[in-house]
């Protein structure tokens, strides 16, 4: 018995030098294995553990490389002049137009990843905002989304700004870059006049990327604004041509369609069921839905994706509960609207809505195909 044992380990000891081996020479002698390690840094540079990009054994200036891609993407604005507005009494119609929301499963599977999310079409941008945590969950940290999503009475929420994370925990206190609520400048990288990159919808409904001050934001008539990055889609351009430089993840992104619906891409990422997205991933299949403009919100631990009353994503946390957050962006009714929501297929029910929304609006079974 002890001779079959010893056996038995020897054996195992060499097939484990040998796949050792292997994994090596695919790893540092192939293109493909090199290829691997430039999305496993890409992954961590992007992530609040950057120190250990270093154990992808890439080459220094290969790191400085990627984290600058990552730092500097390529951008420009989005056509922002021009653009059509409304009258006042035009407006108000806009606004009370039925709502369609549709949520969908989407999964994707490549040859060396695969990923599952959640894609949701908001038919009328108006309904659309963005809110800020109000500190009700502790001095230090923002709020859960469905904490902000609850209080707004909305149908769904996405997150929305990136934050200063030093612990890795997700304080989510204060969100970086610019950030308007409700025409209101609530934070901004130094001051009104200091550009950064955004995404915000105008009063018409509109949303805008590029590299904007707070004040020019204002001058445009943006209501609403984020900060994140990068771009995935301007003016109807694709803006990566390889795999964005975040490797692979969970993903948040916002997009609108030229029918000025807008859609969130949620995609869970970093475990067995879903490995992760490129940016090009993302910006693949918006393109493919639609959209005109898209760009990142705030990914990883914190994509995440709400919708009456449940989390409907796996957020990457190690819990897999949702984290807390700056900000979020949010759909709710306005009064006597006409709303109906479809989860893969199959519509909520009016009572649902109802209870979420209460009875300024109308719940309706009517859907809209997108």
């Amino acid at each position: 018995m002890k001779k079959y044992l010893k056996n038995a380990i020897k054996i195992s000891s060499i097939l484990l030098l040998i796949f050792i081996v292997i994994g090596a020479g695919v790893l540092f002698g192939t293109p493909y294995g090199h290829k691997l390690r430039v999305i496993a840094a890409e992954s961590i540079l992007t992530s609040q553990h950057r120190d250990l990009a270093k154990f992808t054994f890439l080459s220094q200036q290969e790191l400085n490389d990627i984290s600058n891609s990552i730092n500097n993407p390529k951008w420009k604005n989005s056509q922002s002049d021009g653009l059509q507005k409304f009258t006042k009494q035009q407006l108000e119609a806009k606004k009370h137009t039925p709502l369609h929301v549709k949520i969908e499963t989407v999964q994707k599977k490549y040859e060396d990843h695969y990923f599952e999310g959640k894609l949701m079409t908001i038919s009328n941008p108006f309904n659309v905002k963005l809110v800020t945590q109000q500190g009700t969950q502790g001095n230090d940290v923002g709020e859960k989304i469905y904490v902000m999503a609850k209080r707004n009475h909305a149908l769904v929420a996405v997150n929305a700004s990136g934050f200063s994370d030093e612990t890795g925990h997700g304080g989510g206190k204060v969100g970086l870059g610019i950030v308007i609520e409700n025409g209101q400048i609530i934070h901004t990288p130094e001051n009104d006049n200091t550009p950064a990159i955004i995404t915000g919808l105008t009063k018409y409904g509109q949303m805008i990327t590029g590299d904007y001050s707070a004040q020019q934001l204002l001058n445009k008539n943006v209501v609403s604004a984020a900060g994140f990055m990068p771009q995935l889609i301007v003016n109807g351009e694709k803006m990566l041509t390889n795999d964005g430089g975040w490797g692979y993840g969970p993903r948040s992104i916002m997009a609108q369609k030229t029918d000025g619906s807008i859609m969130f891409l949620i995609v869970d990422g970093r475990q067995p069921h879903s490995i992760g997205a490129s940016l090009k991933d993302c910006q693949d299949l918006l393109y493919d839905r639609g959209a005109e403009n898209a760009m990142a919100m705030d990914g990883g631990s914190s994509a995440t994706m709400y919708a009456l009353g449940d989390i409907l994503n796996i957020p990457s946390t190690l819990s897999h509960k949702s984290r807390y957050l700056p900000n979020c962006w949010v759909v709710t009714t306005n009064k006597n609207q006409k709303v109906d929501v479809t989860i893969d297929g199959h519509p909520a029910e009016a009572s649902k809505i109802t209870e979420v929304i209460g009875t300024s609006a109308v719940a309706s079974h009517e859907t809209k195909s997108s």
